[in-house]
C-alpha cells in the first residue's frame, strides 16, 4: 500500500526522528493534501507532532480562499496551523528574477522562519517522482551541469539547521491523485497549472506526454532512476571539489579569495570546474556559468602574470603571478583626490589603505640600516621638506631608486619586483616637494639616502595597526 510505502522512504531515510515537531507544507492542492493525511496517519507511529503551514502569494484572486480551506482541513485534523502572507512580485522586483523564482524564495524563506518559531526540526514538502523528473528534463535542455541534473534532493538543509524533507519522493503524481481519490479528499486544483504559460507546465503538459508515447510509459521511472545515479555521482564529485577547493585555497576573507593557480591548472577539468564554482559563489558571483569558469581557467594559464577579468555581479579575477585573487571589483580610485598631508614627527592614519604612518626625527647614530625591515625606511632628513604628502599612485610618476643610474617609471618598478598588479594600487608614495622619497614597503629614493654625511634622518614606518 502507498501509506506503508512512504513509511518505508521515512525510515529508510531517517527522514523524521522520534519526538520531533515537524512542519508540513500545505497549498491545498493534491500532493500537499495527500502528504498531510499520510502523515497524519503515521504520526503516532513515527512519533512526531505536526504543525501546519500556508504561504498565501496573493497572486491569484482565488488565494484567500486556499488559505482558508487549508486552515480549516487542519483544524478539522485538530493540528495547529500557520497561514503567512508573502509580497512575490515585491520581492521579485527586489530580486530581479522571475516570478516563480520570487515564489520559491520566499517560501523557503518563510518554511524556515515558521519552523524555528514554532521549534520545527524538520520541514516536509509534497515534491514527489514527477516534480523530479520534470526538474531532471528542465535543467537538461537549459544546459545544466551534474550538480543541476541531480534534481530535487531527498532532504535539503535550510538555515539554522532545519531540514527540508520529502516523503512522497518515490510516488507518481498519478499515485497521489488515486491516494486523494480512494479517501475522498478534496484537494483545491491550480488552474494555472494546466496551461502552458511556464516551462515546466509545457514539460509536463507537452513533453513528457510526447515521450510518453513514443518511447514507452516507463520514461518516467527511467528518467527518476537516471537523476538518482547522477545524485550519487553528484555527491561523491562534491567531497573531491571540496577536499581539491581546500588544497588549491591560499587564503579567504571578506573581500575575495587567493587561488593557487599552479596547483589549479595541474587538477582535472571537472574538479577544476568545481573548485572555481565554489570560489565565485565565495566571492558574490550568482549562479556562475561554464562561460564565467572559462575565464578563470584562460587566466591561470594566461602568459601575462596580471591578467584581469571582470565576472559577474561585480566580481573581479585578477593573477598575481602563481596565485589568483577573486573578489569585489574595486575601481581605481582617484588617488590625487586622496592625499593625506605629515606636517611634522607623529603617528597617521592614512585613510585610502587603511594604514597607519610612523614619522619620526633621530640622529643618525642611532639608525642601523641593516637592521630595517621593509615596511620602514631612514632618509636624510636635510634632503627633506615639510610637509609629507601620502597618496596612491598616479600614471607617469618616476623615480630614481636607491643605487640605480637614472629615473625610472613606478609602474615599471613595481612590475621588476614583481608586485601583484591588485597589490600595487594599496602601496602608499611618499612625496617631499613634489618628488617620491618612498615608494613604501618597496624602495626609497636615491637622492634622499642617508649617508656618511647625513647628521638627521627621518624614520618612517608602515603599520596595519
Amino acid at each position: 500500500m502507498l501509506r506503508e510505502r512512504v513509511e518505508k522512504t521515512i525510515k529508510e531515510n531517517s527522514l523524521f526522528l522520534a519526538g520531533q515537531k515537524v512542519l508540513v507544507a500545505v497549498s491545498g492542492g493534491p500532493d500537499s493534501l495527500c502528504l498531510l493525511h499520510l502523515l497524519h496517519s503515521l504520526a503516532d507511529s513515527l512519533n512526531i507532532s505536526l504543525h501546519v503551514v500556508h504561504i498565501h502569494h496573493g497572486l491569484r484572486p482565488e488565494a484567500s480562499a486556499e488559505a482558508a480551506s487549508v486552515k480549516k482541513e487542519a483544524i478539522r485534523l485538530g493540528l495547529p496551523v500557520t497561514v503567512r502572507r508573502v509580497e512575490v512580485k515585491k520581492l521579485q522586483s527586489q530580486l530581479g528574477c522571475s516570478l516563480q523564482e520570487a515564489a520559491r524564495k520566499a517560501r523557503y524563506s518563510v518554511l524556515a522562519d515558521v519552523a524555528r518559531l514554532n521549534g520545527a526540526a524538520r520541514v516536509a514538502t509534497a515534491h514527489h517522482r514527477d516534480d523530479r523528473v520534470e526538474t531532471l528534463l528542465m535543467r537538461l535542455l537549459s544546459g545544466s551541469g551534474l550538480d543541476g541534473l541531480k534534481g530535487i534532493p531527498l532532504k535539503r538543509t535550510l538555515e539554522h539547521g532545519i531540514e527540508v524533507v520529502r516523503p512522497l519522493y518515490d510516488l507518481s503524481r498519478q499515485e497521489i491523485e488515486n491516494y486523494c481519490r480512494t479517501f475522498k479528499l478534496s484537494p483545491l486544483w491550480d488552474q494555472s497549472n494546466m496551461l502552458p504559460l511556464y516551462y515546466r507546465n509545457r514539460v509536463r503538459l507537452e513533453l513528457l506526454p510526447y515521450l510518453e508515447a513514443k518511447f514507452g510509459t516507463h520514461i518516467r521511472s527511467a528518467l527518476a532512476n537516471t537523476a538518482e545515479n547522477l545524485t550519487d555521482d553528484a555527491a561523491f564529485l562534491a567531497t573531491l571539489g571540496r577536499e581539491a577547493f581546500c588544497a588549491v585555497t591560499e587564503s579567504s576573507g571578506t573581500d575575495g579569495i587567493w587561488l593557487d593557480t599552479i596547483k589549479l591548472n595541474k587538477l582535472p577539468p571537472a574538479l577544476q570546474a568545481r573548485v572555481i564554482r565554489e570560489a565565485l559563489w565565495h566571492a558574490g558571483a550568482i549562479r556562475p556559468g561554464r562561460q564565467h569558469v572559462a575565464q578563470v581557467l584562460a587566466l591561470a594559464t594566461h602568459l601575462s602574470p596580471s591578467a584581469q577579468a571582470v565576472l559577474p555581479n561585480g566580481v573581479l579575477a585578477a593573477r598575481a603571478y602563481n596565485r589568483m585573487w577573486l573578489g569585489n571589483s574595486i575601481s581605481r580610485r582617484d588617488a590625487a583626490a586622496e592625499v593625506t598631508e605629515i606636517h611634522g614627527p607623529g603617528l597617521t592614519y592614512l585613510p585610502r589603505f587603511g594604514l597607519w604612518l610612523q614619522v619620526a626625527v633621530k640622529s643618525a647614530g642611532t639608525v642601523d640600516l641593516s637592521q630595517l625591515s621593509r615596511n620602514e625606511a631612514c632618509l636624510d632628513l636635510e634632503k627633506l621638506s615639510w610637509p609629507l604628502l601620502v597618496r596612491g599612485r598616479e600614471d607617469g610618476d618616476r623615480m630614481q631608486p636607491l643605487g640605480a643610474p637614472g629615473s625610472r617609471k613606478v609602474k615599471k618598478i613595481l612590475a621588476d619586483r614583481k608586485i601583484p598588479l591588485r597589490q600595487r594600487e594599496q602601496i602608499p608614495l611618499i612625496i617631499s616637494a613634489h618628488q617620491l622619497v618612498w615608494l613604501a614597503g618597496v624602495e626609497i629614493a636615491d637622492f634622499c639616502k642617508v649617508t656618511a654625511q647625513t647628521e638627521k634622518v627621518l624614520y618612517l614606518k608602515i603599520e596595519k595597526e
